[in-house]
């Protein structure tokens, strides 16, 4: 897994179309699963819009169990740039689950931290 990067070609694809489609008020919906999705190494990877969260969600393509620590770096080559405390992780046995605001995704990929974004003088 250590060819991995954030600068996989599936990695930046699945970041462009959510930056895209959250700017643009199109839901992530899993019947766009192609879009919102892809296969990275031994691991399914599919995202999900679930009313104002994003919902991340990690299986082996196998069917197989999922340590926490191969999932959390699947997770972080599209969470790179949020802190880890705005993102909530719920491990299971076959899966792992990861939910953020898709406006604090967004911001933050794109450079906008949210810390006193003031406007104006």
């Amino acid at each position: 897994m250590s060819e991995l990067t954030t600068e996989h070609p599936e990695v930046r694809r699945v970041l462009q179309a959510i930056i895209e489609d959250t700017r643009a008020g199109v839901p992530i919906l899993l019947s766009r699963r192609e879009r919102y999705g892809t296969i990275l190494g031994d691991f399914r990877v599919q995202f999900e819009g679930e009313d104002d969260l994003l919902h991340l969600s990690i299986t082996r393509v196998d069917g197989g169990r999922v340590a926490h620590e191969e999932a959390q770096r699947i997770a972080d080559l599209f969470f790179h740039a949020v802190p880890k405390g705005l993102i909530q992780c719920r491990p299971a046995e076959y899966s792992v689950h990861y939910y953020i605001a898709h406006d604090l995704l967004v911001g933050y990929l794109e450079g906008n931290s949210h810390r006193g974004e003031a406007r104006g003088g």
